[in-house]
């Protein structure tokens, strides 16, 4: 299933690496990644859209929400 991974971090060198390392240790594959930075100061956007098991999709938003720079993270069904 596709899902859509919205995360607010710190905008700090190795967050993104860090997140997508979860994805790779699990063998998914980004479908889009868009990485911007708000209008609050020192803080990103990241959208994530991959195929992820519907298993699996609660364990890896939780693995992502322990990256200290995580602000907060919401995720759902892609709409295609």
């Amino acid at each position: 299933m596709t899902y859509t991974i919205n995360i607010a971090t710190e905008n700090k060198p190795g967050v993104l690496y860090r997140i997508t390392g979860l994805l790779t240790k699990r063998k998914i594959n980004i479908e889009n990644l868009n990485a911007f930075e708000t209008k609050k100061p020192g803080i990103s956007q990241i959208t994530i859209t991959a195929d992820i098991e519907p298993t699996a999709i609660d364990t890896l938003v939780k693995q992502m929400d322990k990256i200290v720079e995580i602000v907060n993270i919401k995720y759902h069904v892609a709409h295609r």
